[in-house]
Parts: structure tokens; C-alpha cells; sequence
């Protein structure tokens, strides 16, 4: 039987380190070498959902595990507008800083559609014959991977409007474990 490595997310935290990227202070749990795997978290989560899988990509990988803005350990920006074009900015600026130029993208749930957007940009580079991020590879697990068909959770429309950051302080441990269990099931 493997073992599962299940850290806190204090420990979590605590093997990251907050990096500036375009401004903001994005929390990032990195290690390895290798061919570059980037992770992309889902919503309204962080880079702690990838606890599971992260040890054993690290042994053959260069792996990063950012939390996007707005979520997890990163900034929360009071008047930032959280928009995937400005996510997809900020992992590709990541990855600059990381000198990282060929990447397979791991992505689940809200980070499919920040992959999407970044595998449109390196579509539109290689037809214009231009440099920039290469993308090896790409697996996208659960989320609107078909924005047009992808019908989010009425909760998830009103943590992600204007009122979210009040809607989310309605939220009880115990309201947000119900939630999850009803989403993820017993195991």
C-alpha cells in the first residue's frame, strides 16, 4: 500500500514560499526537476488539492502548485476583478520567473478554464511563428471544460459576483463542510 502523503495545510504553507508576480504576492509550493508540470487548482480551493500527487511528482518533475490570486495563501485584493485572463497572466509570468518555456498543465475545475485560456495564447503564438511558453501536454480532470454547456452551482455564481467576499463570510465551518461532502461524497 503507498503512502499517502497528506500534509496540513500548515505544513503546507510552510514548504511554499510567497513570490511577486505582476505585483501580487502568490503563494507557490514548488520542487523537483525536471520537465516542468504546472498545477492549477480549482474553486474555490488552492494549491493544497494537489497534496496527494505533489510527492510523487517531484521525483520526476520540476512541479509548481501556485495558488491563484484571490484564493488559498495568495493576495486577496479587495477591488481586483478576478478574471482568468489575469490568472493565465499570472501563471505565465510564474513560469517566466521560474525560467520555465516548455510545460505540461495539470488542471482541474476553475484552473481548466485558466489552461484553456493558456493554450489559446500558445495557439495563437505557434500561428504567428512566435517564441514564448510551449505546452507539452495538458490534462484537464472535473470543471467547465465547455464553458458554453458548464452550468456552475447558484452557490458558486454568487461567490464569484460582487457580493462574494460577504456571501463567504456566511459560511460556517460546518455549512462548508456540508457543502463539500455533497460535491466530493463520503470518502
Amino acid at each position: 500500500m503507498p503512502i499517502l502523503h497528506n500534509p496540513s495545510p500548515t505544513e503546507w504553507r510552510a514548504a511554499g514560499q510567497f513570490e511577486r508576480v505582476n505585483g501580487h504576492r502568490l503563494f507557490v509550493r514548488s520542487g523537483g526537476t525536471g520537465s516542468a508540470v504546472l498545477l492549477l487548482h480549482g474553486f474555490p480551493t488552492a494549491s493544497w488539492d494537489w497534496r496527494y500527487v505533489f510527492h510523487d511528482l517531484i521525483k520526476d518533475h520540476h512541479v509548481l502548485a501556485p495558488d491563484f490570486l484571490g484564493f488559498g495563501f495568495s493576495d486577496k485584493p479587495r477591488r481586483h476583478r478576478y478574471h482568468i485572463f489575469d490568472q493565465a497572466d499570472l501563471m505565465e509570468s510564474l513560469l517566466r520567473a521560474h525560467g520555465v518555456e516548455r510545460v505540461h498543465l495539470l488542471a482541474h475545475d476553475y484552473g481548466d478554464t485558466v489552461a484553456q485560456e493558456l493554450l489559446v495564447r500558445f495557439r495563437e503564438r505557434r500561428a504567428q511563428n512566435e517564441g514564448g511558453l510551449q505546452i507539452e501536454s495538458v490534462a484537464l480532470l472535473n470543471g467547465g471544460i465547455f464553458p458554453e454547456v458548464h452550468r456552475p452551482l447558484p452557490i458558486q455564481n454568487l461567490l464569484m459576483g460582487p457580493l462574494g467576499g460577504l456571501i463567504g463570510r456566511l459560511f460556517t465551518k460546518r455549512k462548508l463542510r456540508a457543502n463539500f461532502d455533497r460535491i466530493f461524497g463520503p470518502d
